[in-house]
């Protein structure tokens, strides 16, 4: 064989052979020479591959994630639809996740609209819920003042408010807990019409307090919101909240950055990381119900105020970073003259600010327990044993307080502003007045707002005071007289379980009192005997349901048990919703005296009585 012809065909060969490789290109090796690099049509298949099975993985873990919150979330709700938040929130269950409060830039908190207020129903109330304009009020106020009201806001903190004991004191007195009625705004509403009617016009007293408030907050809100509301008066009852700034001696002090939850607001506007953490659980709370549940009702705004160490309505406690033991005697005395001289100053603007808007203003100062002389009940002896707040920052809040009180006096003769100092007014009274440092008993709240009462009557709307405005005993006030009444007649009643005795028990619950009238004898009426003669002016009744509740009614009073003369006659089913039940409250104009009451139902139809509660006051 022809070797060329042999070598050309292996040449050949091995050429097709290399056709049939896979093209190659040419890359740069690390020396500079040049390198083939292999392409794989199959390395793009199993990469595309293999990123497809990531993303689905990842959208299969993510679906799964959100499956999981999903249900964590459906299961957390239906958890809390079987509390008693169900009840609560029967037409918006969404309102489940909502705090009390939600942060305000211009100052620094309010009340959520709509949010319940007030959860403790031992009393036999209703839940309270915060109106449209997030006012403790059951009713909503129209931004328009209606021509036919004259309006009245009740400002301050937690005692204007009406909050029951707190902190530790709670548990001691039984978690006592004020219900609308039984605050200071309702029941002065109540005395002025009764006492003081402005003819063609409905006198209103609008609850505006916030818990944990100061004069700061005063101002500020009264200027961005409570003005465009137009109202007639503003009275400020406050004091004990400015006690933990004042106290706080320490050089770079600014009252501006003291307010109750100021350090949270400021670490969210400035997005430090404790703010937005701060800020995402906020956000949580309110828009999951996961949150919801494992916050258990509580409020996170205030919780998250860690630093601060603030009960609810009571701003303040110890801080180690406020103690002043390092400065001399002579900057301490400084520091507290130059915290009492900005919160009175602040004093002096919130009231020019209500001047400049033509809003007659009467300041109020609240009592303090340990500033008080009083003789203590045995309530208040529980209360002496406890810690409380003695002290702010190691300051003595008894004295500190004294102090603010006499430089707010002072500016108030200087400056000319209405000013009215509650913090003496107890001493002479023996019956529970506070229910832990700083709040008060329903007692106490009708006696400063009979007191109020008389101020606006007499120096605002240019009324004479008249007998019944006399407070000579202000014991008389706190009881019930019908409590320890004596049933003189009452029809027999249904069984022995639902006897007259129930109605008398001072807080309607669900015993009552129920009799058929199914004896041919049984009169539909009740007569009780004080005992003795008595002044009489409030009274309140609570029936059993709105079927037992009775169209027209009246209750006599008689001295004699003969001679009876009414001292209140409805001739309707009008009734308040203050109660779960429907009620009835009276004040009356004048006192009146009275050893018998008789409970009378009137006009045809079923004469059954059911009764849950009868309260008489002096």
């Amino acid at each position: 064989m022809d070797r060329n012809k042999s070598d050309t065909s292996a040449d050949e060969a091995r050429n097709d052979r290399m056709d049939e490789r896979p093209k190659t290109e040419e890359t740069r090796g690390s020396e500079g020479s040049p390198v083939e690099t292999e392409k794989k049509p199959g390395l793009v298949r199993r990469t595309l591959r293999t990123l497809a099975k990531t993303v689905l993985y990842s959208l299969f873990l993510i679906a799964a994630v959100v499956l999981i919150l999903g249900a964590v979330e459906g299961l957390s709700r239906y958890a809390l639809s079987r509390t008693v938040a169900a009840e609560v929130y029967p037409k918006d269950f969404t309102m489940v996740r909502k705090d009390f409060t939600q942060p305000v830039s211009h100052y620094d908190y309010d009340f959520v609209p709509g949010v319940c207020l007030e959860y403790n129903t031992h009393k036999g109330n209703n839940y309270e819920y915060a109106n449209n304009a997030g006012f403790r009020e059951p009713s909503d106020i129209p931004m328009e003042k209606p021509a036919d009201e004259f309006r009245i806001f009740l400002n301050g903190g937690s005692t204007a408010y009406g909050l029951g004991a707190v902190g530790e004191a709670a548990p001691e007195m039984a978690f006592y807990s004020l219900e609308y009625r039984e605050t200071i705004s309702h029941m002065l509403e109540m005395i002025l019409n009764a006492t003081a009617p402005i003819p063609g016009k409905k006198i209103r007293v609008y609850n505006t307090a916030v818990w944990g408030y100061s004069y700061q907050h005063h101002i500020m809100r009264f200027l961005t919101k409570l003005r465009v509301y137009q109202p007639d008066l503003v009275v400020s009852l406050d004091g004990a909240n400015e006690l933990p700034p004042v106290s706080r001696l320490v050089k770079d002090w600014d009252y501006f950055q003291e307010g109750q939850f100021n350090g949270v607001m400021r670490e969210i506007f400035t997005y430090k990381t404790p703010g937005l953490s701060s800020y995402l659980t906020l956000w949580l709370k309110n828009n999951t119900y996961v949150m919801s549940l494992l916050w258990s009702g509580k409020d996170v705004f205030q919780v998250l105020d860690e630093a601060a160490a603030q009960n609810r309505g009571m701003a303040g406690a110890n801080q180690p970073n406020g103690d002043a033991s390092a400065a001399s005697v002579e900057e301490k005395s400084r520091m507290v003259d130059r915290n009492v001289g900005t919160v009175v100053r602040m004093v002096e603007n919130y009231h020019s600010a209500l001047q400049n808007d033509g809003v007659p203003h009467i300041l109020v100062l609240q009592p303090w327990f340990y500033l008080s002389k009083k003789p203590l009940h045995e309530k208040e002896k529980i209360l002496a044993d406890l810690p409380g707040y003695r002290t702010y920052y190691g300051i003595p809040s008894d004295k500190i307080y004294k102090l603010l009180i006499d430089k707010i006096s002072e500016s108030a003769k200087n400056k000319g502003y209405f000013l009215v100092d509650f913090s003496d007014y107890f001493d002479d009274v023996p019956e529970w007045v506070f229910t832990d440092w700083c709040h008060l008993t329903a007692g106490a709240n009708y006696l400063v707002a009979k007191e109020l009462a008389n101020l606006i009557k007499e120096n605002f709307l240019g009324k004479p005071l008249g007998r019944g405005d006399a407070i000579e005993k202000k014991e008389e006030h706190f009881w019930d007289l019908a409590a320890s009444a004596t049933v003189v007649y009452a029809p027999a009643p249904e069984s022995p379980d639902h006897g007259p005795d129930k109605m008398l028990s001072g807080y309607p619950g669900e015993a009552l009192y129920s009799a058929g009238l199914t004896n041919p004898d049984d009169r539909g009426e009740v007569i009780l005997d004080l005992g003795e003669p008595k002044q009489v002016s409030r009274m309140r009744l609570v029936w059993g349901d709105q079927a037992s509740t009775p169209g027209q009614w009246v209750v006599e009073v008689s001295t004699d048990q003969q001679t009876w003369r009414p001292f209140v006659e409805v001739q309707n089913r009008s009734t308040d919703n203050y109660s779960r039940w429907p009620g009835f409250e009276y004040y009356a104009a004048e006192p009146v005296e009275a050893r018998f009451l008789r409970y009378k139902r009137l006009g045809s139809g079923s004469q059954a009585i059911k009764l849950r509660l009868w309260s008489v006051f002096r």
